[in-house]
């Protein structure tokens, strides 16, 4: 059961916060938007999170939950839904004896809380304005990383691709048909037809069009 959240930090506050802590507010920023791995963003947050507001529990359920849904960027691509409407301003907010810090945040077009929790020592105010300079970062940062997973991904799966596959699909994306894809491969109309429905299933390519589209992407990440 959550501890209500009963009060919000003040302006004076958020102007606690000078150059020694917002130079570890950036690196947070940028470690979490430079991951070699973006696929690790959760992980990595959470260990930023650690550096910068020590805590004896984190509360990253909703964090997770949100990083695995993928509904809403697949049913809105064009970017029409917005998340629901917050409970509370934008903001860090503290319980009562200042025990549990927690910050809303926005990603992937989701709403969703972090929690932090202290058993004996309370948030001070200058790590509430901490989390008051590091929270409209994370948003960003989370959106970033599962383009950038979308994109690995993409690459991966053609990567995972035989040489022959790669043959008939980068002829695909130029719009080739089966007959022409057969006669400049030497091989049967039929056998290249069986080719694009082993490439559509291993990118997960709703047609040929879409799988035409993830090489293009593919090509755009190994090139680009």
């Amino acid at each position: 059961m959550r501890t209500t959240i009963d009060r919000q930090p003040t302006e004076p506050d958020a102007a606690r916060v000078g150059p020694a802590d917002l130079r570890p507010v950036l690196a947070a920023v940028l470690a979490m938007h430079r991951l070699e791995d973006p696929r690790r963003f959760p992980e990595v947050l959470l260990d930023e999170l650690d550096r910068l507001l020590p805590a004896d529990l984190a509360d990253d359920g909703e964090l997770r939950a949100a990083w695995a849904d993928r509904s809403a960027r697949d049913h809105d691509p064009a970017g029409n839904l917005r998340p629901p409407a917050p409970a509370w301003p934008l903001g860090p907010r503290l319980s009562a004896g200042g025990h549990r810090l927690e910050m809303l945040v926005t990603g992937g077009r989701r709403l969703f809380a972090l929690a932090l929790e202290r058993y004996t020592e309370p948030f001070g105010s200058r790590e509430v304005a901490v989390a008051a300079a590091l929270q409209p970062q994370i948003g960003p940062a989370f959106d970033h990383a599962r383009l950038r997973t979308t994109e690995w991904e993409v690459a991966e799966a053609i990567r995972s691709l035989t040489c022959r596959e790669q043959e008939v699909l980068a002829l695909v994306a130029e719009g080739r048909t089966n007959r022409d894809i057969g006669l400049a491969l030497f091989i049967e109309p039929r056998t290249v037809e069986k080719h694009v429905e082993h490439i559509r299933t291993k990118l997960g390519a709703r047609s040929r069009a879409d799988a035409a589209a993830k090489w293009a992407r593919g090509m755009a990440l190994q090139f680009g």
